[in-house]
Formats: structure tokens, C-alpha cells, sequence
């Protein structure tokens, strides 16, 4: 059974938090010296500026897996994706003018246009990373050319939802 290194990168202290059998929780800082274990996995969580990425990554060099999750801030780039290249994006799913960019690894990114009602249709796959102002054009494109002004959330008596 694999020991899960759970590295958090925000200031909160998790002294009280409950810890399931075979995992380890601490500071991201402290993670290089306890992920020692062939086959363990670690989990960053909450990292924010590119240096916490960064750290996280070499902290966990001891880990068949690395996993960072509920990134804070993405403030690093206006581009889809995480800061260090040395990792694959395997779940990401952003909001965007009337729908969504979403990826689940292996699958490929998709552009999802979002209807009146709430549904989602697929728009566009990608195997590679797309730029996010072209998926994001061809969702707010696709949206206005389906529904014209009658698809906004937001406007009571335009969308369907509301």
C-alpha cells in the first residue's frame, strides 16, 4: 500500500485536521525530508506563486507521483495550465464567457459551450494545450451565434435557468 505525502502550501496550521492511515501532512517546506518512501505519492495542495509550484516539485523528487491540486492563484499566466512545465496538466477545468475549458488526462482539452438551460456541448478537442484566448473566442463565437443575447446567466429574463 503507498504512503501519501500531503504537503500543503498556505499559512493555516493542520494540527487538527484528521489524517487517514499511511499519510503524512505538512508544510510543503518540510515534505523533501519525509517523501522518502519507493512508490510513494505526494499531494501539493493550495499552491499559489510559481515558486510554491517549483518547490513542491522538488520536495516531491522522491515520489513515483506528484499531485498539485486546488491551485490558489493563477496569477502566473492569463494561459491554461499550471507554472512548471516539468508537469502535465491531468485535470483542469476553467470558466469562461459561456462555458468551460475542461481536461481530464489522458483525454484531450475541450472548449464546452454552455446552453440556456445549463447543459454543456463539446465545441472543440485539442490533443495539445490550446491558447486560452482561442478557446475562449470560440466559445463566446459559438454562443452568440447559437443563442444571440438569450444565453446570459446573468440578465433575469435571458437565460433559462433563472
Amino acid at each position: 500500500e503507498k504512503k501519501v505525502y500531503i504537503g500543503y502550501c498556505d499559512q493555516t496550521p493542520k494540527r487538527n485536521c484528521q489524517q487517514l492511515e499511511n499519510t503524512w501532512v505538512g508544510r510543503v517546506g518540510t515534505l523533501a525530508k519525509e517523501a522518502k518512501d519507493p512508490g510513494c505519492v505526494s499531494v501539493i495542495v493550495n499552491p499559489g506563486p510559481q515558486e510554491q509550484w517549483s518547490e513542491g516539485l522538488k520536495a516531491a523528487q522522491g515520489s513515483d507521483t506528484v499531485v498539485f491540486l486546488n491551485s490558489i492563484s493563477g496569477g502566473w499566466t492569463y494561459e491554461l495550465g499550471g507554472p512548471v512545465a516539468e508537469a502535465e496538466q491531468v485535470y483542469y477545468i476553467k470558466r469562461v464567457s459561456k462555458g468551460w475549458i475542461f481536461r481530464q488526462y489522458p483525454g484531450p482539452w475541450q472548449a464546452l459551450g454552455e446552453t440556456p438551460g445549463g447543459g454543456v456541448v463539446v465545441l472543440k478537442t485539442w490533443d495539445q494545450r490550446p491558447l486560452l484566448r482561442d478557446a475562449a473566442k470560440l466559445v463566446r463565437e459559438w454562443s452568440f451565434n447559437k443563442f444571440s443575447i438569450f444565453n446570459d446567466r446573468y440578465a433575469k429574463g435571458f437565460g433559462g435557468r433563472l
